[in-house]
């Protein structure tokens, strides 16, 4: 999930450049984790394997100090050590915890925007029939990077790369089907979500996964259908979006076109569940989308914000507060700023609605071992 899309309906805020300050006081949080102990250690482990292959020497800025990536891993391994010794549940974890790590607030003075993205499963298939008739793309041959923009060359000349419109009624990429589904709001939906799995006739389930896009603009279809007074910002999520679509089939193209990016994909892996762009698994409920030039790849961190409980239908019935340990293993090309944060939340039915709805706030804290922790322990070993 490389660069995924923002969640439909999200509208995005500004934010300016800052780094983490130290939380203090009542900032604190408690700690309490509402997930196991085995998914937190199964998502340590993938930010584990990704920083052991990253330069020690590489640095970041984080709890008001500079570290290099070796602290980071130092820093994970000793959480490990802790959650295999005490599991993630009860008072002493957490005050061991909040002895041994800085806990650093990831705001400065708004709220963070909570957004959630799920692996979504769409019926499709390899060749063009009736029912499916609507074209996943690779990555197509003139596609080229120059001075960090995306576009193409034209008769020597480096223009932007086709549009959403252009590419759907121009037939700019024929030849590069990779798979075919049957409603264009499905393949809008993966290009948002930047992931998912295919479930061909024959019950065969294939991933795709995000390769590139065509470098123009993301522009939201929830903003655009506020703006034209057709729904309320309260309104817009993704089962409201795909209900108005369902609703206005003529307005379907109008609109999807109106975001003119546009995502190729490749087949991904085999196995339970995407990779991040670390490289590494996703882990439901765990791994999270941050702005990767602010906060370091693979970096634990702790989340406060809400969780919606479902009714017997399958339905949100309310809104409950959710505490949980946090990867940074993955990013969003709309995931920019210091206040924007989007949850992985897995494959299944809840994953949908949870995705498909949430727009909370929150707050993020990082958490970096202790110099003086550190020393101490070194001491010890004298």
């Amino acid at each position: 999930m490389t660069v995924r899309q923002p969640a439909l309906g999200v509208i995005l805020l500004l934010c300016t450049l800052w780094f983490p300050l130290p939380a203090t006081g009542n900032e604190t949080p408690l700690l309490t984790d509402d997930l196991s102990t085995g998914s937190l250690r199964q998502a340590v482990n993938h930010s584990l394997n990704y920083l052991r292959g990253q330069p020690p020497e590489r640095t970041f800025q984080l709890c008001d100090g500079l570290y290099d990536n070796g602290w980071l891993t130092e820093s994970l391994t000793d959480f490990a050590d802790l959650l295999d010794r005490q599991g993630n549940t009860g008072e002493g974890f957490a005050k061991q915890v909040r002895e041994q790590f800085e806990v650093c607030s990831a705001q400065d003075r708004s709220n963070l925007l909570v957004t959630g993205y799920y692996e979504p499963e769409m019926a499709g298939s390899l060749t063009r029939t009736a029912t499916f008739r609507y074209p996943l793309y690779r990555v197509p041959p003139d596609l080229v990077s120059r001075d960090g923009r995306t576009g193409r060359m034209d008769n020597g000349r480096f223009s932007p790369y086709w549009s959403r419109r252009e590419i759907e009624e121009g037939n700019k990429l024929k030849g590069l089907e990779l798979a075919y589904l049957a409603d264009p709001v499905d393949c809008f939906i993966l290009h948002v979500q930047g992931s998912g799995r295919i479930r061909l006739p024959d019950g065969t389930i294939r991933r795709v996964h995000f390769a590139a896009k065509n470098g123009r603009p993301y522009r939201s279809i929830g903003r655009l259908l506020i703006d034209e007074g057709k729904m309320s910002r309260e309104e817009v999520t993704m089962p409201s979006l795909r209900a108005y679509l369902a609703a206005h089939p003529q307005e379907v193209a109008r609109v999807l076109q109106y975001n003119q990016s546009f995502i190729f994909f490749n087949w991904g892996s085999t196995g339970k569940t995407p990779t991040g762009n670390i490289g590494e698994p996703l882990t439901a409920g765990r791994s999270v989308a941050l702005d990767q030039s602010l906060y370091p790849p693979g970096a634990l961190g702790y989340l406060l914000s809400e969780k919606p409980q479902l009714d017997s239908g399958g339905q949100i019935a309310a809104w409950q507060p959710m505490g949980r340990f946090v990867l940074n293993q993955d990013t969003g090309s709309a995931i920019r700023g210091a206040n924007r944060l989007d949850l992985f939340w897995g494959t299944d039915h809840y994953a949908e609605i949870a995705a498909g709805n949430m727009k909370q706030s929150g707050k993020l804290y990082f958490l970096i071992k202790k110099q003086r922790h550190a020393d101490n322990q070194q001491r010890g070993q004298l």
